[in-house]
């Protein structure tokens, strides 16, 4: 899994860019998702606090395992998810894109993680 997300990065953002980009796959960790381990994994090799990173995700299974890892969850819903219960989730967007379909962004995640310091 990890080889083919690698591959796609590469090719859509180039080689130099595709190789700064750590890529954490589902087949690195002994336990699936809802299991937090993939995200915890990817806090502690990236030395950062599970608490100041935020998750997209598109299943409540992804979801339940992001929120499990003390992360905030954006979901994007997609035709297969989108009757499933997000009520955990920090944020929900019918998808990803240009408005007025809705999107966000860099600021968006800062403020999303500002809130929790501030509540």
């Amino acid at each position: 899994m990890r080889k083919l997300v690698s591959a796609i990065v590469s090719c859509l953002l180039g080689p130099d860019r595709a190789e700064k980009i750590t890529i954490f796959a589902g087949d690195v960790v002994p336990r699936k998702k809802p299991d937090p381990a993939i995200y915890l994994l990817a806090a502690t090799t990236l030395e950062v606090d599970p608490s100041s990173c935020v998750v997209v995700e598109d299943s409540n299974i992804g979801l339940s395992a992001a929120k499990a890892a003390g992360m905030k969850c954006i979901v994007t819903k997609s035709g297969y998810t989108a009757d499933e219960d997000f009520v955990i989730a920090d944020a929900v967007f019918d998808c990803i894109g240009d408005p007025p379909e809705g999107r966000f962004d860099l600021e968006f995640c800062a403020n999303l993680l500002q809130k929790q310091f501030v509540s």
